[in-house]
Parts: structure tokens; sequence; C-alpha cells
């Protein structure tokens, strides 16, 4: 079983996402911006993953992935960015910061489940 965090500010996408991830077998927690899961990442840093949106109030995702990536504890933590209202360069421009894999919202069931599969496998 994995733990995976969601940062995510739509009650809408927060359920739906930690809905398929429990019903997975996981473990889903939920943060509702930015800076609230890099609090919970500093708290309990085992998190086999992030999935997190990129507009969203307090710290917003990009910056979540910067901070991430600063820091050797997470160096290696699977990171999928899920959005509606990015383009192409954008999704580029945060894979080259550091996400893993991009999702497009309004988010599709199988997609979520590959990546979380090849995340924790």
């Amino acid at each position: 079983m994995a733990k995976i965090l969601i940062a995510e500010d739509d009650a809408l996408s927060q359920k739906f996402v930690a809905t398929v991830i429990d019903r997975m077998g996981h473990s889903a927690f939920v943060s509702p911006n930015g800076r609230h899961a890099w609090e919970a990442l500093c708290a309990e840093n085992h998190f086999d993953m992030l999935i997190t949106d990129i507009m969203m109030p307090g710290m917003d995702g990009t910056t979540l992935i910067r901070t991430i990536r600063e820091d050797q504890r997470f160096a290696t933590l699977p990171i999928v960015i899920m959005s509606a209202f990015i383009g192409v360069n954008e999704i580029a421009g945060l894979l080259e910061i550091g996400a893993t894999w991009f999702m497009a919202k309004p988010v599709d069931r199988t997609t979520l489940e590959g990546y979380v599969n090849r995340a924790i496998k």
C-alpha cells in the first residue's frame, strides 16, 4: 500500500482523485494548497507520490515542485501535475523543473491509475 499526497484546492477534484487512490488499495492524503502539502511532506517525509494541481492559493504547484526538488530528501519523489489551464510550453517547463508526469483535468480514472501504478512499482 502506497501513501499518496494530493495537493488540490478544488473539492470535487480532491474527492475524485482520493477515491480512485483509495479504491486501488492505497492511502490518499489531501492538502488544500502547496504550502500545506510542503508542510505535510516535511512532517511525514515518507509519501510515495505527490499529485498536485498548478493553480492553488498560498503556494502554487510550480513553487511546490521547485521547493521539493531543492530538498534532497525528495529527489526521487514522483510528482504528477494535474491542470486544465496550461499549454504545452508550460507543461514542458514543469517537467523540466522536476515534475514526473502531466495529467489533464478533468482527470481520467485510467490515466490516474496508470501513473499511480508506474510510480509505486
